[in-house]
């Protein structure tokens, strides 16, 4: 019981430092972070709390995937000539 509380909040914790930062630069991501970081809090079913996990995880999956696909964009812009 311990671990599981000390992994949520672990978790809790990662997710307000992503939440943060994903602001900077998706700002419309970071409310949808933070809405669905509080639905995984408290006490709910865990079967309800399993959805909102599955949400957040499809959540972090997509913006994972916008932080790829700007990174692969970045990495082919050439340089300007010096």
């Amino acid at each position: 019981m311990a671990a599981e509380i000390l992994t949520e909040d672990l978790l809790r914790v990662s997710l307000q430092r992503l939440s943060r930062e994903v602001v900077k630069t998706y700002p419309q991501f970071g409310e949808l972070l933070a809405q669905n970081m509080l639905r995984t809090c408290g006490l709910i079913p865990d079967v309800e709390r399993a959805e909102h996990y599955r949400e957040l995880g499809t959540l972090l999956i997509d913006l994972g995937r916008l932080y790829l696909a700007e990174a692969d964009a970045l990495s082919t812009v050439e340089a300007p000539p010096t």
